[in-house]
């Protein structure tokens, strides 16, 4: 963490802790009075004569501030986006803490995944809840649309009333969408790759509406340059990637796309052997995989890469339906795993191959491939039984798309 970070946070809780004090003050309870407007109870909370003011005493789980608060301080001088700043870092801290507590529980073995993923859900409607309160559903509104339309209009070109409206709504519908994805990846629902694909189709959509809203020159102006170090450190998230990671790994795919030109006009010069193109596409991926390993750390790797994999999420969500022990899950993994990849590649190769403008015998791949999961197959019988393995079968494990 940053210095600069560390600063950024203290200042924040102090903030908080200024908004806490002043919802702490009370007045003697010995009469029954009416409260005072939001103004005199800050008045009355920062004057050494005054009595203390009526207000709703938070609860440990953080400061509750209601849309007349915000509004008192926005007049004494707090922004609202140092308003909501704080609040958010002060729900952050709870959360942390509360997974502090979670990992104690479980040590020296991890939190579930299912657990962690819950309390992740959970904590994310819990903010959302404290903001609206905050905020008032209407001050809920305008701070999320003003802080969507600045994350989508980074280049600052000017927009009309409607036209702010609109591409609110687009980018608001496509993050749902987007949200939607991560919840099925996560609930093993969808895998990876299909995940990517709807991702980029609902992109795409959305790249045409905007397009069709402001025009493609104005949407392209609004975005500006993209950066490819965000971009990297969204398509590895899990692996918390820091600036210096985010580098080597687009150094990494630099030199990955480099080599798959050249293979590309390999294949465009002279006829390729779809087998040996397979080999071909192997070492690319080889390659990549241990670039990835030693900017990432291997161990950590490979771990953090099987957690998130589709098809490890559904074999440890049924290991106990299915009676698979911990020591079958890795290599009935790795076998499942090898065969994907091996299905993938020569389907790719192939692909490539007739994009090229050769011919393919697709009776042929698809003979070799089914080949492939015949062995698979076996393989894993002997391993943990046919019962079991007709069980992965019903479910999808063993067939390739």
């Amino acid at each position: 963490m940053s210095f600069g970070y560390r600063i950024s946070i203290v200042v924040n809780l102090a903030l908080v802790a200024v908004i806490a004090l002043l919802l702490r003050q009370h007045r003697p309870a010995a009469k029954a009075a009416a409260p005072r407007p939001a103004k005199a109870a800050v008045a009355a909370a920062t004057s050494e004569t005054a009595a203390p003011a009526p207000a709703v005493t938070p609860k440990a789980a953080g400061a509750k501030l209601s849309p007349d608060a915000v509004a008192e301080l926005e007049r004494l001088g707090l922004s609202r986006d140092s308003i909501v700043d704080a609040l958010i870092d002060d729900h952050t801290f709870r959360y942390d803490k509360a997974v502090r507590a979670v990992e104690k529980k479980y040590a020296p073995k991890p939190v579930p995944r299912r657990e962690r993923i819950e309390m992740a859900r959970k904590a994310e409607a819990e903010r959302t809840r404290e903001l609206k309160q905050a905020l008032g559903e209407e001050g809920y509104l305008a701070w999320d649309k003003d802080r969507t339309l600045r994350m989508l209009n980074m280049g600052g070109v000017p927009l009309d009333p409607h036209e702010a409206d609109e591409a609110y709504r687009l980018q608001r519908e496509f993050d749902e969408k987007n949200k939607a994805l991560q919840m099925a990846k996560e609930d093993g629902v969808t895998d990876e790759a299909d995940m990517n694909a709807l991702y980029e189709q609902a992109q795409k959509q959305l790249d045409q509406q905007l397009e069709g809203l402001l025009g493609k020159d104005r949407v392209a102006a609004m975005r500006g340059s993209p950066d490819p170090i965000a971009d990297v450190t969204r398509r590895f998230e899990y692996l918390s990637p820091t600036p210096d990671q985010a580098k080597a790994v687009l150094q990494a795919e630099g030199d990955l796309h480099a080599r798959e030109a050249a293979l590309v006009q390999r294949m465009k010069d002279s006829p390729a052997d779809p087998a040996n193109l397979t080999a071909d596409l192997k070492g690319l991926t080889d390659a990549r995989e241990e670039s990835l390993r030693q900017i990432f750390g291997a161990d950590n790797y490979d771990a953090m890469k099987m957690q998130n994999d589709s098809t490890y999420q559904t074999l440890q969500k049924y290991a106990d339906a299915w009676n698979l022990n911990d020591q079958q899950i890795q290599p009935v993994y790795q076998a499942l795993s090898a065969f994907h990849d091996e299905a993938d590649r020569t389907r790719m190769a192939a692909e490539m191959s007739q994009a090229a403008g050769h011919s393919v015998n697709w009776h042929q791949i698809n003979a070799g491939i089914e080949q492939a999961r015949q062995q698979t197959e076996a393989g894993l019988i002997t391993l943990i039984g046919a019962d079991r393995v007709r069980r992965l079968q019903q479910n999808g494990l063993l067939v390739t798309h």
